[in-house]
């Protein structure tokens, strides 16, 4: 009993861990820069010439407060920041609804790019274009050389009512307990789908005996590989495949997605799969302590979990404990698969926009923005100040901070950030040095497996708010029943031979209707 209280509140402690080192900022801090320790708080931002509110969610409004590079580019731009929040998720973006409509949106703020659009047309943001074509060169020179962005951020009246922030490269990673594998006689690391089925097997063999070792586990939805299959979601020759999650979703008519549910099928039988995973009981919390107590090997999640588990229960729990990610497998038909991004490069729920009433700040807000897409500007908000948090060896900048000493440092106190995957400005991101800013076990599988050779980039769809709205409705009626479904095939519950009639139900779910908008969506950004 003891020892299970422990596990539990290691993997408490792993979630507190998880959602600091994704989401709190980059932290480094030391003494000494004269730029870097001149300002104060964010929120007070350095006196200047030019200022403006700005309203983001909460938490990022929390972590771009204790940014230390703020300060320095307020002074370097004369610029004076006031940052206000109004919640997180569909709260805050429900908030700016009622603050657009009732005029109380401040200066600049984060919205969607569906509301940048509806509200903009209405008059309610500025239209940046003119203002970027005279005080954003390097705004207008990103433009230029990412025709995507630029798409996503004009309307259909020719219009840019927002700047959408980019974000890095992140796809989750397959990962799995190198000591277990090692003990099971595996020697080398599964590299097809049948190498891993029998990688499963082995271990099963070898742990299964207690009737609680399941080798394959995880969280959330259970319907993984996808791509190893050739069955994800996709835009082919102008057509939507699959109901469109931007790749991380699937193609319900393809062959090949039959293939796949066949598969877990056969992990399901053989008792190679948590059956908790499949029926969608299993939380964050007893998929942690089962990773960590040696019920479970292989896992497919987010890409810092191999660290947070050796670092938070896995060492102390087995000192043989050892954890690394596992290159994305061949497809079925011999070549490499490739992941996809937990989120499109360009993120639409990120869109900075200015208030119409605030027209007079919008040259200075862009001249801001603009600083952010300079070379001096970009390696402060990547890198820092050289001497304080990076130094250059060979031309090359490298960290001298300690990401593992700096991700714990708490909210309220000032700190680096180079974790870029935070919202806090429009800007360009450099994926590789996002990367690097990690722990060595992280920095060293996401430069091999973080590249084009593993990861897609895939087109991302601008949707109208009707679309939005309609989607939303129809996805409610389809996802329950399709995830049912894919449940009762697996466990067996339904024979294979009803999969035409599963598809029929689908569409009287109205799965093609959601694929409809979608198609939609992409004819209109395509013309």
């Amino acid at each position: 009993m003891g020892k299970m209280n422990r596990l539990t509140g290691l993997a408490a402690l792993s979630l507190v861990v998880f959602a600091t080192a994704c989401s709190s900022g980059g932290n480094g801090e030391s003494q000494g820069s004269p730029s870097a320790s001149a300002g104060q708080s964010a929120s007070a931002g350095q006196a200047g010439s030019a200022s403006f509110t700005y309203v983001l969610p909460t938490q990022h409004a929390n972590w771009l407060k204790d940014e230390k590079w703020l300060p320095i580019i307020e002074e370097r731009t004369n610029t004076k920041l006031e940052i206000t929040d109004a919640g997180d998720g569909s709260t805050y973006y429900s908030n700016m609804d009622l603050r657009i409509g009732g005029g109380e949106f401040p200066d600049a703020g984060i919205v969607r790019l569906a509301q940048a659009d509806v509200y903009g047309t209405q008059g309610a943001f500025v239209d940046l274009k003119p203002v970027i074509e005279q005080h954003g060169p390097h705004i207008k020179k990103f433009m230029e050389d990412n025709p995507e962005f630029t798409n996503l951020i004009t309307s259909s009246n020719g219009a840019i009512y927002g700047l959408i922030a980019e974000y890095p490269k992140i796809p989750e990673i397959i990962f799995y307990r190198e000591d277990l594998f090692a003990k099971a006689g595996i020697e080398s690391t599964p590299r097809t789908i049948d190498e891993l089925t029998e990688a499963l097997r082995k271990l099963k063999a070898e742990y299964g005996n207690n009737g609680q070792f399941y080798p394959l586990t995880g969280r959330d939805q259970f319907m993984k590989f996808t791509e190893a299959f050739l069955a994800k979601d996709a835009i082919k020759d102008g057509k939507v495949n699959g109901i469109y999650e931007n790749g991380k979703g699937f193609d319900l008519y393809s062959p090949n997605f039959k293939k796949q549910v066949e598969w877990f099928r056969l992990l399901y039988a053989e008792k190679l799969i948590d059956p908790e995973w499949v029926a969608g009981t299993e939380t964050e919390e007893s998929w942690q302590t089962k990773m960590l107590n040696g019920q479970g090997a292989v896992s497919y999640d987010y890409y810092t979990r191999p660290v947070l588990f050796m670092e938070n229960g896995g060492k102390q729990n087995d000192p043989d404990f050892s954890m690394t990610a596992l290159p994305y497998l061949k497809d079925i038909e011999g070549g490499q698969s490739k992941a996809t991004p937990m989120f499109p490069r360009f993120y639409t729920d990120r869109v900075m926009v200015v208030n119409a009433k605030s027209s007079d700040k919008a040259a200075d807000i862009i001249k801001f923005l603009d600083y952010l897409y300079t070379d001096e500007g970009q390696e402060l908000v990547t890198y820092g100040v050289e001497g304080e948090s990076f130094e250059v060896v060979g031309g090359e900048k490298q960290y001298t901070l300690e990401y593992s000493v700096q991700t714990l440092k708490p909210i309220g106190e000032q700190k680096w950030n180079f974790l870029n995957n935070h919202l806090t400005f429009p800007k360009p991101v450099d994926s590789e040095a996002f990367y690097k800013w990690n722990d060595q076990l992280v920095r060293d599988y996401a430069l091999t497996l973080f590249t084009d050779e593993y990861v897609d980039d895939l087109p991302i769809l601008k949707y109208s708010t009707q679309q939005l709205q309609d989607r939303a409705n129809l996805l409610a009626g389809v996802k329950g029943p399709l995830q049912a479904g894919l449940v009762d095939f697996v466990t067996g519950k339904r024979d294979m031979s009803d999969w035409e009639t599963f598809l029929q139900e689908m569409e009287t779910a109205k799965y093609k209707e959601v694929v409809a908008i979608d198609q939609a969506a992409w004819e209109a950004m395509s013309h």
